[in-house]
């Protein structure tokens, strides 16, 4: 989550200016080239392909980045609004540090996921209630789609800019749309892509209703009566609840845009049903089409939506969010920072030949100076010497002096912790490593593993366990091997 107190550098378009715009959905990928010159903006050649189980994504963008003859240019790529969870939030402060905070807090409240698997970003829609609260536009998304989608394009070839989300995108043509027009009236948009339509409600040019809707131009096309109904209720419930929010406002004609604008009599069943006029609006009716943008009159490409993209073009300093994996972000840091030291040993390289004189005689002087420390250190080094064993004696006598692990002491604790029919042939204490071996003999296996907690229970010995399996004799007596740690030791 980035903080939107700090200065952050946006994508600004020059006069004279190409970008290219990504969008790699689940079905379809959309590749769009817009130059921007003086104020408009010229979609220069426009590519979709649809995705299925076996496209390797990335392959198929370089094909058609290479047969599209696509410019080089950075990148802005953008996420589907039905991949990303977006939540609109009013939050009671209008610092935008405070903000931040409240954000932060409210991200684990507004999705299952943990704050690992997710990466999430915000936008201030500006202020509500008298101007104390402030309503925000919060998006989620979970982190294996960003680095799916992120790497995919980055393996085509394709250097992103930003990763932001389609829906920004397709409110920033809806508000160039509305151009301010009848701002106390509630405005609907539904933007129809292939799988999914995006359900967006705006009063006085803030977002306060926004929702993914699975019913695309698919639907659609294949299940008209029932994908229209469904369609309906979600406008109705949205309506209903931006009413109860908003009181008294009146409606403003709901627009129909994307692949909406190509569903035949779409506008008309909209109105008879939902009891509100209802108008499609083309989004590509706002940017000039160059000449390879041809493939857009083809009805296969008439079931996706380009608002999104187009808002994007449009308006690309306007957009927000941006989704780009921390990794990458660290590394484009690193580079840039590399950069930096490139040019800053270019100067240092520069600085060292001009006074190398000076260099000279400085490493003479500090030659020097290296032999008369060394000198007082051959000086010195025997009273250190001396010093360090005086250290170890200490450490050894007192050390010698701890008799809790004497073997006065440890004698007694062994010999009442040892079984009756037990028989112990040798004892190997071993101060330096913390610990004690017993060897013997004991009748039967249960009177070893007496033996065995015995010790464990006393207070010198821990971690007691035996080495190896015990044997037996020629006498029916198992031989066995115990080891135990003093306790000081674990």
């Amino acid at each position: 989550m980035k903080d939107k107190s700090a200065n952050e550098v946006s994508f600004r378009c020059n006069p004279r200016k190409e970008v290219l715009l990504v969008e790699v959905s689940n079905d379809w990928i959309k590749l769009v080239q817009a130059e921007l010159r003086r104020g408009r903006v010229t979609l220069s050649k426009v590519h979709l392909e649809p995705i299925s189980d076996d496209t390797n994504v990335s392959a198929a963008i370089t094909k058609a980045l290479k047969s599209g003859k696509f410019s080089h240019a950075k990148a802005l790529a953008c996420l589907s609004r039905q991949s990303v969870n977006v939540r609109l939030l009013e939050l009671p402060s209008t610092d935008s540090a405070e903000i931040a905070d409240m954000v932060d807090l409210q991200i684990g409240r507004q999705t299952p996921y943990s704050r690992d698997e997710i990466y999430s970003d915000y936008k201030e829609l500006g202020y509500t209630r008298q101007g104390t609260y402030t309503r925000v536009m919060l998006a989620i998304v979970q982190r294996s789609i960003v680095r799916e989608k992120y790497y995919q394009l980055e393996s085509a070839g394709i250097e992103i800019e930003r990763m932001g989300v389609s829906g920004e995108g397709v409110l920033s043509w809806f508000r160039r749309h509305l151009k301010g027009q009848d701002a106390d009236k509630l405005h609907f948009l539904v933007d129809v892509d292939s799988f999914y339509s995006h359900l967006l409600v705006v009063y006085r040019d803030k977002v306060i209703f926004t929702k993914s809707v699975l019913v695309g131009a698919n639907a659609l096309r294949e299940n008209r009566k029932e994908s229209v109904e469904r369609l309906c209720q979600e406008i109705k419930s949205a309506r209903q609840s931006c009413l109860a929010e908003v009181h008294g406002a009146g409606f403003g004609p709901l627009i129909i845009s994307g692949a909406g604008v190509y569903v035949d009599g779409f506008a008309g069943e909209l109105t008879k049903l939902l009891g509100m006029k209802c108008e499609a609006a083309d989004c590509l009716a706002d940017v000039k089409l160059g000449s390879g943008t041809n493939a857009l009159g083809e009805s296969c490409n008439q079931t996706v939506s380009l608002t999104g993209l187009v808002g994007m073009a449009l308006c690309p300093d306007l957009l927000e969010f941006n989704l780009v994996p921390d990794v990458v972000r660290d590394r484009k840091g690193l580079m840039s920072t590399a950069f930096a030291c490139n040019r800053f040993a270019a100067l240092v390289m520069t600085a060292m030949v001009s006074c190398s004189l000076f260099g000279v005689l400085a490493y003479a002087f500090r030659a020097d100076q290296l032999a008369r420390l060394n000198q007082t250190l051959a000086k010195t080094r025997p009273e250190v010497t001396r010093v360090q064993r005086m250290i170890d004696v200490i450490r050894e006598a007192n050390r010698r002096q701890k008799t809790k692990f004497a073997v006065i002491n440890i004698l007694p604790t062994v010999h009442q912790a040892v079984p009756q029919d037990v028989y112990i042939e040798s004892m190997d204490i071993d101060r330096d490593k913390s610990r004690m071996s017993l060897a013997g003999t004991a009748s039967t296996f249960q009177d070893i593993q007496k033996l065995i907690k015995n010790l464990e229970n006393s207070d010198l010995f821990k971690g007691v366990a035996e080495e190896g399996s015990a044997t037996q004799d020629n006498k029916g007596r198992y031989k066995f091997k115990v080891v135990a740690h003093f306790e000081e030791e674990q």
